[in-house]
């Protein structure tokens, strides 16, 4: 005896109603785990260590980049605007850190009339990040 197998036709197709709540998901899950490159701008290389430390964006960022130019919180600024900007920033916030970042280019000197500058309105706990071997510099 023969039975014919009959397989009943798939008249709805595709479901895209599915399709499009997977879609929908998948575009949450990329923007909620995508990682926005705050540092952008200024474009320097740090030097490197075998251990380094993240920074936090509440702190007040000083970059010197190759050429000299310093840079207070992605802004290009003067030397002598160094000292009063931080203490308008730590008169906001007292606990707030000062992270002096130069690229590894930069003349020592840059870094040092920085530092001078900071010392003479009486910031002493100056953070001197680097990054880690093997590691791509922020910003």
């Amino acid at each position: 005896m023969r039975f014919k197998s009959t397989i009943p036709a798939d008249d709805e197709g595709v479901p895209m109603a599915s399709m499009a709540d997977i879609v929908f998901l998948l575009v949450t899950f990329f923007m909620v785990t995508s990682v926005f490159n705050v540092g952008r701008g200024v474009k320097i290389e740090l030097p490197e260590t075998q251990s380094a430390e993240s920074i936090s964006m509440k702190d007040v960022l000083v970059r010197i980049d190759a050429e000299g130019n310093v840079y207070l919180d992605g802004k290009r600024s003067l030397l002598k605007e160094v000292g009063p900007y931080v203490l308008s920033k730590r008169a906001e916030n007292p606990r707030r850190a000062v992270i002096v970042e130069s690229d590894r280019t930069a003349k020592y000197q840059y870094v040092m009339d920085v530092l001078d500058e900071l010392l003479l309105v009486g910031v002493t706990d100056i953070s001197l990040p680097t990054r880690e071997e093997g590691t791509e510099s922020p910003g």
